[in-house]
């Protein structure tokens, strides 16, 4: 497979009805991976960084590294491609991206003070999150 650009790529395209089983498939979306969204959601734009995530989580669980973050992202990402049967877009160094089902980005946005770039919710998400009541409505 080619390598893709990623920026506004949604290749799953999942609908609120797709995003809603996903929220209730606890083999694709844990605790965890559920607190994830529901942090970001929280967020202005329904956007946050890795680092910004963690230091949430590390809040009330203790001290969680980025890549903790990325690591839930990742397996969220690769459950939905598998129940999809859709093949992961390739980066430019060949490995496979799954950051960005869940999350889109803007590569030209500034970057935080650890220099990760902000993950910014698929819309259908954001509306599947607020149909369910897994999120309060708020207007960002």
């Amino acid at each position: 497979m080619q390598p893709t650009s990623w920026h506004n790529q949604d290749i799953l395209h999942l609908s609120v009805g797709q995003w809603i089983k996903a929220l209730k498939d606890p083999s694709i979306f844990n605790d965890e991976a559920l607190q994830l969204v529901r942090f970001v959601y929280s967020q202005n734009k329904h956007e946050s960084t890795a680092s910004d995530i963690a230091n949430s989580f590390s809040a009330s669980t203790g001290k969680v590294h980025y890549n903790k973050i990325c690591a839930c992202n990742r397996k969220v990402a690769k459950a939905l491609y598998s129940k999809y049967n859709v093949e992961p877009p390739v980066e430019e160094d060949g490995e496979h991206r799954f950051w960005n089902i869940i999350f889109d980005g803007n590569a030209d946005s500034p970057l935080d003070s650890n220099g990760h770039f902000y993950w910014r919710l698929r819309p259908n998400l954001i509306t599947a999150l607020e149909n369910q009541g897994l999120v309060s409505k708020i207007e960002l």
